[in-house]
């Protein structure tokens, strides 16, 4: 099985978010016989659609040419049996680089195309997406960011498991950092623990 992992965890190895991605690797690794493959948009040229390269992809979605470089994104995400994604908890969803790489992503003919009634339907080949993020504060039901990834991974791109895990309320003062990682690290061994 192969899983992606798309690390938008742009702290490095200081990211409280990377730790928690780290733990779910370790555990689906343990549940899964994986290949790895890390897609880590630091390291990445990802920039949002201007005018002059929507028209260019348009140009090549409507005669079905997706040899250019362009769409390596959607084919390697369109190739994954599995996705895991972290991002910390940034303006109540996720930082710009996750949102333009899904933009990258999201292309008619690669990841999803639309039925004759217009409704959108998946072309990938992943059955799970597990999403990790991180919070100073509390996420309580403002989790927009899991929210916009269960929308298009979801209903867009047809993905039909998406769970996820956080940490949450690691900035607040006098808490115990340390000990709320820990918990969500076992809540989260114990999701993966409980898939089928």
């Amino acid at each position: 099985m192969h899983l992606l992992f798309v690390n938008c965890c742009i702290r490095g190895e200081e990211s409280r978010t990377l730790r928690l991605c780290r733990v779910a690797l370790e555990e689906l690794k343990k549940k899964y016989d994986l290949t790895v493959e890390e897609l880590c948009l630091d390291q990445e040229e990802i920039l949002p659609l201007n005018s002059a390269r929507l028209d260019a992809r348009h140009a090549l979605e409507k005669t079905g040419e997706f040899s250019d470089p362009m769409f390596r994104y959607a084919h390697q995400f369109a190739g994954a049996d599995m996705i895991l994604m972290g991002a910390p908890y940034w303006e109540f969803q996720f930082p710009a680089m996750l949102r333009c790489y899904l933009e990258l992503i999201s292309v008619n003919g690669v990841t999803f195309h639309y039925t004759q009634e217009g409704i959108p339907q998946g072309l990938g080949k992943a059955r799970r997406l597990l999403y990790v993020t991180t919070a100073g504060g509390a996420i309580e039901n403002r989790n927009c960011g899991f929210d916009y990834i269960k929308t298009l991974c979801g209903d867009m791109l047809g993905i039909p498991a998406l769970d996820w895990a956080a940490a949450e309320e690691l900035d607040v003062w006098g808490v115990d950092v340390e000990g709320k990682l820990v918990e969500a690290e076992r809540q989260l061994r114990q999701k993966i623990q409980s898939w089928d």
